[in-house]
């Protein structure tokens, strides 16, 4: 591998691992509800752009970007959605159940609901 690639992969992992620490200590806790929104389905069907939310003090809280990085997923900065492909299943509990096993090793911390 040469040093360009690996400084790259390097640079992926301490984003991924500061955005796990900022999701923690910030937004999520074991036990909070995380919203799905649908922002964009392709003509074909087969990939989906969602946002993800929490609420915090009663106000809304944006947790898109941190979640992509914390997945290491696709985040569309055109559309400011993750780019999930595929179909036949429910994108949206499927990028909950990730978030929540990559924060908190248990993939049912977290409920998520549609909006």
């Amino acid at each position: 591998m040469n040093q360009k690639a690996r400084t790259k992969r390097d640079l992926a992992r301490t984003e991924s691992t500061q955005a796990i620490e900022r999701l923690r200590k910030n937004y999520l806790k074991v036990g909070d509800t995380v919203y799905v929104f649908l922002r964009r389905i392709s003509r074909s069907g087969t990939c989906r752009w969602i946002d993800l939310y929490t609420v915090r003090e009663k106000k809304p809280l944006r947790i898109t970007w941190s979640a992509a990085k914390a997945l290491a997923t696709r985040y569309d900065s055109r559309r400011e959605a993750i780019r999930v492909e595929g179909c036949g299943f429910d994108c949206g509990h499927s990028l909950v159940h990730d978030l929540a096993w990559r924060l908190f090793g248990n993939s049912d911390a977290l409920d998520h609901r549609w909006l």
